[in-house]
């Protein structure tokens, strides 16, 4: 079951550097592995969180993906740039999760959260995935069979 987040942005990311920047500034310890974001590239954007491969799916959309199949939703605005983030896996939760509230932080703009049907400030997406990555740390500390348990 592939999830999603996006990120209803003032303007675009300068680039991977700036995004990679705002990541780090927020506290995160996601790392891109990319050369070019969206729109250069779309698709698999690669990243590394805990040595662990945290890639996930980006785009840029247009607005009108969101206002017309979520009609109930006022997403304000006006955003001129709206990314798509794609993840399947929990490692790749964590990471659009870091890389959806860093985008949204640096760019002045709002993260809509469709499983719960909520928009988020930037601050709250940066709570949101800080709480992924503690949901995300404790399941792996429960299923660890390293330690021979």
């Amino acid at each position: 079951m592939s999830m999603e987040a996006y990120a209803l942005c003032a303007g675009a990311m300068p680039g991977v550097a700036e995004w990679q920047a705002a990541i780090h500034e927020n506290g995160f310890d996601l790392k891109l592995d990319a050369a070019r974001i969206p729109p250069a590239t779309q698709g698999h954007l690669p990243a590394t969180w805990r040595r662990r491969e945290a890639g996930f799916e980006c785009q840029i959309i247009p607005l009108s993906d969101l206002t017309d199949t979520y009609t109930d939703i006022d997403f304000g605005g006006p955003w001129t740039c709206v990314y798509a983030f794609y993840f399947a896996t929990l490692p790749a939760c964590v990471g659009a999760w870091m890389a959806v509230a860093a985008c949204a932080a640096q760019s002045d703009g709002i993260v809509f959260d469709p499983q719960e049907g909520q928009l988020l400030t930037a601050e709250g997406a940066i709570r949101c995935a800080q709480d992924t990555v503690a949901r995300v740390v404790s399941l792996d500390a429960q299923f660890d069979t390293s330690a021979g348990g």
